[in-house]
């Protein structure tokens, strides 16, 4: 063959070549297309303009900095408060021998609030109930052991005392009289060990009675939410004032559904003053079981409002003035519509008062004057094992 001619082996060198090529030409033409175009060809695309800062005015801006200023006044005053219970673990000596050590384990949590600079705190009974011991944690990240000083079952109340070199943020007690429904309501507290959580909402209902929780009952209802650990924190107004303590919700899952109930500031101020001073709160006794009159007994007798006197115990100060069967229609010129009216108007009053009962007897209208007396001891303590245990004495004064 002349110089010009290809062997077998450089014909296949050569296609292989040129097919490489052509793949390779297409190959770049497709990823090419595959792109989009360059910066230089494409469309220009205006810049999006920068979000406008969201500001308030006016009213608006004016709550919002009512609301923070409230919730910055009264934090350092609210507190957590961990429960222990001590328990035995088994620990070992050696390969043969073992003892038992007593520790003391965090078992729950719950709020409270200082009542007095000199440690104080204010929390519900059933934070502290069965408890061993307790610390308390205040809002600068601080740990101080605590004492119970004082516990209310009736009202669900407790005082806790703790001692420093300093004086603590004490938070006011508002004038229950000027809180109205509809008013705002801030609750501060540690649901779920979340400490210092804020919760806002309205004053729902006032002077709530005969919820069947607690044996003495005066409740603030609000739909600021409450949750475990909430339990004995402040339920403030808006000028950081405290118009109810913590107490409880109702609701058919265990959340709160906005039902929430604290006990009005009115009868915690009082039930902490007595711890205070004398260790318990000394309630009057009247010295009756009594029970509510069916509606038809009522309609039958013409009667719009009273409790019926059911029995009446030997030497009380109301054995010498009601007879069993009087039907009690008002104390001290306010009527009494159930049961719940009657036990508040009596604990309102303290021991030694004379109060004046309008009652029913023989189908007469009459006006009597007792004299109320200490409660024996014990008396309202029956109910302290547990709330189901308060309707041992919830039907007696």
């Amino acid at each position: 063959m002349g110089g010009s001619s290809l062997t077998m082996r450089d014909r296949t060198l050569y296609v292989t070549a040129f097919c490489a090529a052509c793949a390779g030409t297409l190959l770049t033409l497709g990823i090419v297309k595959g792109f989009p175009e360059t910066a230089a060809a494409a469309s220009p695309v205006p810049p999006e303009p920068e979000p406008a800062a969201v500001s308030l005015s006016g009213a608006a801006a004016e709550l919002q900095e009512e609301f923070a200023g409230a919730v910055e006044k009264v934090m350092p005053g609210v507190v957590l408060i961990t429960s222990q219970k001590r328990v035995g673990v088994l620990s070992p000596i050696d390969y043969y021998r073992s003892r038992v050590e007593y520790k003391d384990v965090p078992s729950g949590q719950g709020s409270g609030f200082f009542v007095r600079e000199d440690g104080y705190i204010l929390t519900n009974f059933h934070v502290v109930r069965d408890q061993d011991s307790f610390f308390v944690t205040t809002n600068d990240g601080s740990e101080f052991d605590a004492k119970v000083v004082g516990v209310d079952p009736p009202s669900d109340l407790a005082l806790l005392k703790i001692d420093g070199d300093r004086k603590f943020d004490v938070l006011k007690f508002a004038d229950i009289d000027r809180v109205k429904i509809g008013h705002w309501a801030i609750a501060i507290g540690a649901p779920f060990s979340l400490s210092r959580t804020v919760t806002v909402g309205v004053v729902s209902g006032m002077k709530r009675r005969g919820v069947g929780v607690n044996l003495h009952e005066s409740y603030i209802q609000t739909d600021a939410s409450i949750n475990p650990g909430n339990s004995g924190g402040p339920l403030l107004n808006l000028a950081g004032e405290v118009i109810g303590v913590n107490d409880f919700i109702l609701s058919p899952s265990g959340g709160s559904i906005g039902i929430s109930f604290a006990i009005s500031a009115d009868l915690a101020k009082h039930v902490a003053e007595e711890m205070i001073r004398h260790g318990q709160v000394r309630r009057p006794w009247l010295g009756v079981l009594f029970e509510p009159i069916p509606r038809e007994v009522r309609t039958r007798l013409k009667l719009e409002s009273g409790v019926a006197v059911a029995q009446i115990y030997r030497d009380s100060p109301a054995a010498q003035v009601l007879q069993r069967g009087d039907v009690i229609l008002a104390v001290g010129g306010e009527p009494v519509n159930g049961p719940g009216d009657l036990q508040s108007r009596i604990f309102s009053a303290a021991p030694g008062d004379e109060v004046t009962l309008q009652l029913r007897r023989s189908g007469e209208t009459r006006e009597v004057k007792v004299k109320l007396e200490q409660a024996p001891a014990n008396w309202f303590r029956r109910g302290a094992g547990g709330r189901q245990d308060i309707y041992a004495v919830r039907d007696a004064l």
